[in-house]
């Protein structure tokens, strides 16, 4: 507490450009929410940005007041995984933490007298050029950390399975070949962490349950490198998917299907890296239960779709001759719950920060009652639409859209910086 005292009290006299602040997550160490076979939700450790690190003992050596400033909430962090104890382990030594508990760092920037900040997240950027607006005397320079890095030859790519048990492959724009998701790590990352960020930055998706399956020495282009394969889910379906997907401008296409429709879809043209995705996937096939009975399953559930069908009634009637009613336009199967997969992970993946895992339900405990509403897909489409004009807002006019007054705090949030770099390739071997 004396420290930070003395601290705060530099910073009164400090707004000359000698105050520099940093972003912690995905900033100086990256991380990801990831989530085992069992359901249990922990944050993996995805690396540390080397470019970031250095900066801050460049600028802590030239005596430069450094700050690290963090969205994090301060209530919820735990010794383990604190940004102090991250810090010491890793011998990085700052003038001061400040957390905004989960609010945007702008008005916090502009009380220590930050000049120059980096952030991954576009939020934050956004959010500080908006109070710039408002406060004109803020002058700030605000940089995304990525940007300091170069891509390395090594890749991570690998297989999407939906919440309804397709696997979803990726066309390229520049050949249009068929190929795996993923790209080039960058400085400083580790494999499972360049995966799931490609997956983020390739399609729009958060994807969960990633899973290392090998490693392969691969050659494209004369060159060799290596090539990390992973398994990973997506909580939406395959028919959610065409409202979730955001495609890369690298990507000119998608494709959701079973492991036989994915083969003929892509048979005459998929590159090496899908090749050699698919055939480890179904070594290991019995990760996420894509087998025999899987193939079974999807059986019946076209069985159960026709059934449906004649249940519920699909005649050239527009109306269902109920006021209020909607016609019913999903007919798949309802959800069941999650098959049991064996236990495993990333072997010899690094230790890092972890988050507690969540609690356990009590099953002894009286269960919810749910309200289920049948609703077309168009819709859903209009509802989107309407909500999306809901969150525009007026970028040309100076004022402070994220809290009510520049004095009051505002919530915020984490995200990811832009594209990075290209995506590996078509790969060899």
């Amino acid at each position: 507490m004396k420290k930070l005292l003395e601290t705060m009290s530099k910073l009164k006299d400090s707004r000359n450009g000698e105050v520099v602040t940093f972003d912690f997550d995905n900033t100086l160490v990256k991380s990801f929410l990831n989530k085992t076979i069992q359901g249990e939700e922990h944050y993996e450790f995805g690396g540390v940005n080397p470019e970031i690190a250095k900066r801050i003992k460049k600028f802590k050596d030239s005596g430069t007041t450094v700050l690290i400033v963090t969205a994090r909430d301060q209530g919820l962090d735990v010794e383990e995984s604190s940004v102090d104890s991250i810090l010491r382990r890793l011998g990085i030594d700052v003038d001061g933490i400040f957390y905004t508990n989960g609010k945007t760092k702008a008005q916090k920037l502009y009380e220590l007298g930050s000049k120059l900040h980096y952030d991954d997240d576009p939020k934050e950027h956004e959010a500080i050029e908006a109070l710039k607006k408002v406060i004109p005397e803020f002058e700030i320079v605000v940089k995304y950390p990525d940007e300091l890095l170069e891509d390395i030859e090594e890749i991570a790519k690998g297989i999407i399975v939906t919440a309804d048990d397709e696997i979803i492959i990726v066309q390229r724009s520049d050949s249009y070949e068929w190929d795996a998701i993923g790209g080039h790590l960058m400085q400083g990352e580790e494999s499972a962490y360049a995966f799931w960020r490609e997956t983020k930055e390739e399609l729009g998706i958060d994807v969960t349950e990633v899973r290392y399956l090998d490693t392969i020495e691969t050659t494209w282009k004369g060159v060799t490198k290596d090539s990390h394969y992973f398994l990973g889910r997506t909580n939406w379906s395959s028919d959610e998917l065409e409202t979730q997907v955001t495609l890369q401008w690298e990507l000119a296409d998608y494709f959701c299907g079973t492991f036989e429709e994915v083969r003929e879809k892509a048979a005459n043209n998929m590159t090496q890296n899908l090749k050699n995705a698919l055939r480890i996937t179904e070594n290991q096939i019995d990760l996420f239960e894509l087998n025999e009975d899987y193939q079974k399953r999807k059986r019946d559930s076209k069985k159960h779709k026709i059934m449906k069908k004649r249940i519920l009634g699909l005649g050239g009637s527009k109306t269902t001759g109920a006021k209020g009613l909607k016609r019913v336009k999903n007919f798949k199967r309802s959800k069941s719950a999650p098959p049991g997969a064996p236990g495993g992970g990333w072997p010899g993946a690094p230790g890092g920060p972890a988050a507690p895992a969540l609690e356990e339900s009590d099953d002894s405990q009286p269960q919810k009652k749910i309200k289920i509403s049948i609703i077309s897909d168009l819709d859903e489409k209009k509802k989107r639409k309407k909500n999306k004009k809901k969150k525009k807002t007026n970028k040309g006019n100076a004022y402070w859209p994220y809290w009510a007054t520049v004095n009051d705090s505002g919530s915020g949030s984490r995200g990811d910086s832009g594209d990075s770099g290209g995506d590996g390739g078509g790969g060899g071997e």
